[in-house]
Order: structure tokens, then sequence, then C-alpha cells
């Protein structure tokens, strides 16, 4: 069986980073599942996976475009002035990080624009606009169920991550 659109597919990976350091690692946050051809992972590595083979390697470079976007490119979303500490002050360009969402994940926000009700931030990822590497490994395939087919997402869990590894 090869990977097609409408296969879950989980992957080991690394993400290396322009000067060839790796920045996330299957080895520490284990293994990804996702629906294929879906949308619910970065375009170019839907792409790359497509047609391969459990227990297939394979390493390639994306552009920004395939990867994590260009950081002109990120969703805009109007906050609340009531979210923020009485009186901060934001200027078009500014940048910081925000805790977001029920996790508190740190995302970078750039504001837009602001006015006396609201502050219009952009979310840029923290890889935009840079070309990346991967290396990924088949781990499982499998045709999708059903209910992930409605979902448009892979409903199961991927395995653990593995032990750390010894020195």
């Amino acid at each position: 069986m090869k990977v097609e659109t409408g296969s879950v597919v989980t992957i080991s990976y690394d993400i290396l980073d322009e000067e060839g350091e790796i920045i996330e690692s299957s080895d520490l946050s284990g293994p990804v599942s996702f629906l294929v051809g879906k949308g619910a992972i970065i375009k170019g590595l839907d792409e790359q996976v497509t047609g391969m083979a459990k227990g297939e390697e394979k390493s390639f470079e994306l552009p920004p475009e395939q990867a994590f976007g260009r950081p002109e490119d990120g969703p805009t979303r109007a906050l609340s002035r009531k979210d923020f500490p009485e009186g901060a002050q934001f200027d078009p360009g500014q940048r910081f990080e925000a805790g977001m969402g029920s996790g508190g994940q740190k995302v970078l926000l750039e504001v837009v624009e602001t006015d006396d009700e609201t502050v219009t931030v952009r979310m840029i990822h923290p890889l935009a606009g840079q070309t990346i590497s991967m290396t990924i490994k088949v781990l499982n395939l499998r045709n999708a169920t059903a209910a992930e087919k409605d979902a448009g997402r892979a409903i199961s869990a991927p395995p653990p991550p593995p032990p750390p590894k010894k020195s």
C-alpha cells in the first residue's frame, strides 16, 4: 500500500533550519498522524509523503510557501483591548509573544492596526519565511475511517514517543 489522498499516515520526522540544526523532532514530541490531502499538515509535507510506503524514509527541502508560509501571510485576529494590561501601547509592526489557546502555547504576534476597542494582530509561525529541510519515515499507513473522512482529520492518536536516546 502506498500513501495517497485519504490515507491516514503516521510518520517520524526531523525538521532542520537553514543552518542544518534540528529544530523539531519526533524523537522528543512523538510521531504525528494525519489525514493526507486535507490540509491538516504543511502543504509540502502532504505532497512529499504521497506515494511513500510503510517503512520508507525520505529527506527533502521545502521553501517557505510549501512549509510555514511567509510572515506577511499569517492569519489576522482582532483582540479586545480588555485582554491587555490597561494603558498598553501598540504600534503597527510591533511584535510580541503571547500565550494563546487553552494550552497557552506561545505565538508570535505582529500588530497590524489598532483602534480604541481592538488590537488587530497577525499570527506568525516561528519558522515563517524560512526554507526548512525534513527527514521523514512512514511508520504506519492505513485507509481513513468514515468518521475520519467526515471530520477531515485523523482521529486515532499516534503511538507514544520513544524513550530518550542514551548518550
